[in-house]
């Protein structure tokens, strides 16, 4: 029984062990806790599948429950309600409205508040010993890219229809020679269509890439540790040198905490980011610049 629940040591390559530092933050059939410890996940179920649902759970829970309490009309008691609350005031008064417009904004918070508030916590997972960030995927951050791709391009069909909607692509150019007008606007009308698309890309991968590299670089600092100490990872200019540990040590130690205070604020910036460019990119859609 034991097993099939833990896995065994690091595989090795010509006498040292395989090096992985993109190990813990893509996606696999298992959770490792410590080299020996290795919990595996039935298939077709994935880490990054369960911690999903998992946040999908937790947000649709707290919604619904602080949306409950909201109607009820009472005035808001407790840290967790205030802190709930807060976080929805602040979706709408900083992202939703400013980003969509206010005659629009609170139609889309739903949507908003939603994306925030499950990014964030997938982020966080991450900041857990053990635990991964599905943000770190592309193909998790590529879906969400993808919904808003779609609520972008829907509500500026909504509001324009098929044909207008496509014309909120041409720039109006303002010029006597008509060659050069109609030249400019052609060659202008390319580049916003491809924008259509380009914002999705940017969406998914801007947010992937954060995660990723930050991730990796706390990976990669904590295992200077293992570097210089451990047999099966050492390099040659530590063997014998014993005191490299009780320098090596406390610099990767501090620097793991002190990245990882920065990864907090990060966890939450990049959730911000992604859904405030997604709400500009909505109202831009539906209230188009030209």
């Amino acid at each position: 029984m034991l097993t099939t629940l833990f896995g065994s040591a690091p595989p090795v390559d010509g006498g040292k062990a395989k090096i992985d530092p993109f190990g813990h933050v893509v996606d696999s059939d298992h959770i490792e806790i410590f080299e020996n410890l290795v919990i595996h996940i039935p298939p077709p179920l994935s880490k990054f599948l369960i911690f999903l649902a998992l946040a999908a759970i937790i947000v649709g829970v707290m919604v619904t429950w602080v949306a409950n309490k909201m109607a009820s009309g009472e005035p808001p008691r407790g840290r967790l309600w205030n802190f709930v609350e807060s976080l929805l005031f602040f979706v709408r008064d900083k992202i939703a409205r400013p980003g969509v417009g206010e005659h629009d904004g609170d139609k889309y918070l739903p949507l908003l508040a939603t994306l925030f508030l499950f990014i964030f916590l997938c982020n966080l997972f991450g900041m857990f010993p053990f635990l991964p960030s599905p943000t770190a995927h592309i193909y998790v951050t590529g879906a969400l890219a993808f919904i808003v791709f779609l609520v972008i391009h829907i509500g500026g069909v909504k509001e324009h229809g098929v044909g207008g909607y496509l014309k909120t692509f041409i720039p109006h150019i303002e010029v006597d020679n008509a060659l050069i007008k109609y030249s400019l606007m052609g060659g202008m009308a390319v580049l916003e269509y491809m924008t259509a698309f380009i914002r999705a890309i940017i969406l998914a991968v801007r947010l992937f890439a954060n995660m990723l590299a930050g991730h990796t670089v706390l990976f990669m600092i904590l295992f200077f540790i293992k570097l210089v100490a451990d047999p099966a990872y050492q390099i040659d200019i530590a063997k014998g040198q014993d005191w490299m540990f009780w320098v090596v040590s406390p610099f990767s130690v501090l620097m793991v905490v002190a990245l990882s205070l920065l990864e907090l604020f990060i966890a939450g910036l990049q959730a911000f980011v992604f859904t405030f460019l997604s709400a500009i990119f909505i109202g831009l859609a539906k209230h188009p610049p030209h």
